[in-house]
């Protein structure tokens, strides 16, 4: 049988049989996995499994799984849908004992009013979707890998539960507005969130919708909305979520006391903020790292050495304030250097960094998942 269902991600000692909880889960993103050839993805997912990463974050590229209209895009069996590459990836996840956070996000141009991204190239379109055609895609998704689907070859999926809507929509590289105005960016992303949300839970009602996933931008101007001016725009929109994201990638160590946010001296700040919404509402930190190499997404100054990385990786998951029981996971990103992103625990090479060594440490000590 593929695995049991996943029901949370609360590191606890014990296995999960009430033991003083440990810390977050350790998770993983490998940005690799949504462009390699098929064939390649067993050997990725070996590769994650090594390191002993209990979850690991998934971009599922909408635009990928539905080139074209669907008839019925309710019905995960509908020909216009592609879920080859989700069906080997979330199989191969549950196989592993690994739970997967599956981010959706990237708008087909016919969901978008036929708009495409701006550099034909990139696999990102942050053209903004129809809330309702998003909302119909989630419901596909929901029911794929609801437990029960059967494929045409009698293969049952697993079943797939925590679910991210959308990655860094208060960026504009990843969701855009013509008129740059932050208050009609949050307006659609708080449609999407709310047609989707009722729409996964339907389905799937021990599902964890994941909504906010804010990339790591401090003020509003042009390009974004800062992490704290999106996080109450969506509490004043009301929206509906199991719990929010925040990603952390500060240019001070993590035992640095420092006023940016995100960061991760203000984790307690964030937790404080998230009960605006509902006391207690989990936080998910679904991407951190520190860029060994210069990139033109970071300050020059915000390079660490590799020896440094490893430090401050090992720091992160010690941290007090991401003890407190309401920040449920961390995910690091990313797996392997890539250009844009040389955060990777591998060099491009695919030689190991000192900090590869340092996440395979605190992954065994915070053990793995709770599965249920």
């Amino acid at each position: 049988m593929l695995a049991a269902v996943v029901l949370g991600l609360a590191a606890c000692t014990g296995g999960g049989d009430g033991g003083d909880r440990v810390g977050p889960a350790v998770g993983l993103q490998d940005d690799f996995l949504p462009v390699v050839p098929l064939e390649q993805i067993e050997e990725r997912l070996d590769l994650i499994a090594a390191t002993g990463a209990s979850t690991t974050r998934v971009d599922l590229f909408w635009w990928a799984a539905a080139p074209e209209e669907p008839e019925d895009p309710r019905d995960p069996s509908d020909p216009a849908y592609d879920f080859a590459r989700s069906d080997a990836i979330i199989s191969g996840l549950a196989e592993r004992g690994i739970t997967p956070i599956v981010a959706v996000h990237s708008s087909p141009p016919w969901a978008a009013g036929g708009a495409g991204p701006d550099d034909p190239m990139s696999p990102v379109n942050p053209s903004p979707p129809d809330p309702e055609a998003f909302a119909d895609f989630m419901t596909a998704l929901a029911t794929r890998y609801d437990g029960e689907f059967e494929r045409e070859d009698g293969t049952r999926l697993p079943k797939q539960l925590h679910w991210e809507l959308w990655n860094e929509p208060n960026l504009s590289a990843f969701l855009k507005r013509p008129d740059e105005d932050p208050e009609s960016v949050i307006d659609h992303y708080a449609e999407m969130v709310r047609a989707a949300h009722p729409a996964i839970k339907d389905v799937s009602p021990n599902a964890v919708v994941i909504a906010g996933v804010a990339g790591p931008r401090g003020r509003t101007g042009t390009g974004g909305v800062g992490a704290m001016d999106w996080l109450r725009g969506l509490q004043k929109r009301d929206i509906p979520l199991d719990a929010y994201s925040q990603h952390i990638y500060p240019a001070a160590g993590p035992l640095i006391e420092t006023d940016a946010i995100p960061s991760w001296s203000s984790v307690d700040t964030l937790l404080q903020e998230l009960n605006g919404f509902e006391r207690s509402l989990p936080l998910y930190i679904t991407e951190a790292g520190y860029t060994t190499g210069q990139t033109g997404f970071r300050d020059p100054a915000a390079t660490v050495t590799e020896e440094t990385q490893a430090r401050y990786l090992q720091q992160i998951w010690n941290l007090s304030q991401v003890q407190s029981g309401r920040v449920e996971a961390i995910v690091w990103f990313n797996f392997q250097d890539n250009p844009n992103w040389p955060a990777g625990l591998l060099r491009a090479d695919g030689s190991r960094k000192p900090s590869y060594d340092a996440f395979v440490e605190v992954a065994e000590e915070r053990e793995s998942a709770v599965i249920f």
